[in-house]
């Protein structure tokens, strides 16, 4: 199975159509990571109902691809610390589950990402979900 790669939002590019939401995420990019792929998934959870999918796509103005990267991009700050409890659960897996090389790098990134989780910032108008999808 090969994996898709997500865009991640803090290299998101500018674009007219498709403006940019904040500064970029200060995280590990381990735990970014899992952020990102936690909105990609938080989005096909929304786009189920109808009205908030007809709602994230400014009623068809905007493409699929430019809603999820929108949404993404407000969510993934928001889902950071969501995203170190996940990887953090993955270190009490059975090494059959979770090998043993694979929990150091976890181990690793959340160390290296708590000194950058005291200096976070998630501005509220760059970290809010959109009232229409609320």
């Amino acid at each position: 199975m090969t994996k898709r790669r997500l865009k991640t939002p803090h290299i998101g590019r500018k674009t007219h159509e498709m403006p940019r939401f904040g500064p970029g995420l200060i995280a590990h990019r381990t735990v970014m990571s899992v952020a990102v792929e936690m909105a990609n998934e938080l989005f096909e959870v929304y786009a189920r109902d109808n009205d908030v999918y007809r709602a994230l796509r400014a009623g068809g103005q905007v493409s699929e691809k430019a809603a999820r990267l929108v949404f993404m991009e407000r969510m993934a700050p928001r889902l950071l610390e969501d995203a170190r409890q996940v990887l953090t659960d993955m270190l009490t897996q059975p090494d059959d589950v979770v090998p043993k090389a694979q929990k150091d790098e976890i181990a690793d990134a959340l160390i290296k990402d708590t000194d950058l989780r005291a200096n976070r910032f998630v501005d509220a108008a760059h970290a809010t979900i959109p009232a229409s999808v609320h």
